[in-house]
């Protein structure tokens, strides 16, 4: 993510175990193949946390690591009470990890092609409300607030690419917004409505000042470009305040993409805005929409009620 974000450099063991070594090679042919220093951070730290189990049972050398291995670790991650998404997240780091440790010759065999990925649970996790929304933005203290929580909704931007955005990034005007570097390392245009925008300039005359190429999202503590992680933190102390549950920046871009589902927007123009590579996660968004649909003829259906 372009903007407020800092160069990932992986670490270099001076006298490293052959894992350790494999690891950092891993690092850099990550880095090597332009992915993000979010994406490089992502997999430093699911894959930190696997080599620090595999060296508690006495494993430093990939030349011995074993499926059963790599099922130990999704086990051991499941009896500390992980996250279902947090366990298939650090899944996917390891297979794409061990499918690395066999390409570059680490390892004779990829240790992860027969065990089998953990299940993610079906349901969609949970989305704002109409009421929500309208208790998040009563719970907002200042014009900065009032713009984050109405662009949030708006945009359905991550909240990395939502915190990477710059002044010149944004056309008041025409409400396009330009997503530089979002996941996958692709660009793309997401759009923000009237109400969003009279927000966001109300709250940009706060900073007559900025440039164009200054952070669009500043923190109120620091004058700094807003972090993800201080962005996360406004969400909890915004949903603490309005008494509003599951109040994190990914429930403003679920919110967003299911919204947009509910008032017809098509699916294919929503995969397009929202940035995914696939309709996987959209289909899921649709299941619900169908659902609604489902009740009001359950409601208000032609023959049932006319006759």
């Amino acid at each position: 993510m372009a903007g407020n974000e800092q160069k990932f450099i992986p670490r270099v063991f001076a006298q490293s175990q052959p894992l350790e070594l494999a690891f950092d090679a891993f690092l850099i042919a990550q880095e090597a193949a332009r992915h993000s220093p979010l994406t490089l951070e992502w997999y430093a730290q699911r894959l930190g946390r696997f080599l620090a189990f595999l060296s508690e049972r006495g494993i430093t050398d990939p030349e011995c690591l074993t499926p059963t291995d790599c099922r130990a670790f999704l086990v051991d991650l499941e009896r500390k009470g992980l996250a279902a998404n947090t366990v298939h997240g650090s899944a996917r780091a390891v297979k794409t990890f061990c499918r690395f440790l066999a390409r570059e010759g680490f390892a004779p065999q990829n240790a992860m092609a027969r065990v089998t990925m953990p299940k993610l649970p079906k349901e969609i996790q949970p989305a704002f409300s109409p009421d929500d929304a309208l208790r998040l933005l009563g719970a907002c203290r200042s014009p900065r607030d009032t713009a984050i929580v109405l662009c949030l909704l708006d945009s359905g931007a991550r909240g990395s690419e939502f915190c990477a955005l710059r002044l010149q990034d944004v056309n008041l005007r025409t409400g396009t917004v330009r997503v530089i570097h979002g996941k996958g390392a692709k660009d793309r245009m997401c759009y923000l409505g009237g109400k969003a925008r009279q927000a966001l300039v109300k709250y940009l005359r706060t900073r007559p000042e900025a440039k164009p190429t200054d952070p669009l999202w500043l923190s109120e503590n620091t004058g700094e470009s807003l972090t993800y992680c201080g962005l996360a933190q406004l969400c909890r102390r915004l949903g603490k305040r309005a008494g509003v549950a599951h109040c994190h920046p990914h429930t403003f871009r679920r919110t967003c993409a299911l919204w947009c589902l509910r008032a017809g927007m098509s699916v294919y123009h929503l995969q397009a805005l929202m940035g995914h590579s696939d309709l996987q996660t959209l289909r899921r968004y649709l299941a619900l929409v169908e659902s609604d649909a489902q009740e009001a003829h359950r409601r208000f259906g032609a023959v049932d009620n006319m006759l």
